[in-house]
């Protein structure tokens, strides 16, 4: 099955992205970018030897600490196993494509558009 994480420190947004995917993928999730680089770094560390730990990641731009941005640029630069993994970031503000894209994301959705989210979050997957 394959596996999205889904990072967002409201509960509520987790509870329900979790309910809307959790019949067709594996669903992890994290409350900020530190405790989402922390599972990322645990399955590293546990000799997960496949290249995608996650096979998409999506993620609040306003997290408490680091950004959805800068958890992007961590996925992008830092972390070998997931650099090609897709990142969709989640925002209640208005951003460009641009800004999105320029920090490796490869979609941003509003948080009240549950329905283009999912759709897609069907089209990445079935690549």
């Amino acid at each position: 099955m394959r596996r999205i994480l889904i990072v967002d420190d409201s509960p509520v947004v987790l509870a329900q992205l979790s309910h809307d995917l959790a019949d067709d993928y594996e669903i992890v999730t994290a409350g900020s970018g530190e405790e989402a680089i922390e599972i990322l770094e645990v399955l590293i560390r546990g000799n997960v030897c496949f290249s995608n730990l996650f096979d998409l990641i999506i993620t609040d731009l306003k997290l408490p600490g680091m950004t959805g941005f800068e958890l992007a640029e961590y996925v992008r630069k830092k972390n070998k196993f997931n650099r090609y993994t897709p990142v969709i970031l989640l925002t209640t503000e208005k951003i460009s494509t641009d800004e999105a894209r320029k920090h490796g994301c490869v979609a941003h959705f509003s948080k009240s558009d549950k329905q283009r989210l999912v759709s897609m979050v069907r089209m990445l997957m079935s690549l």
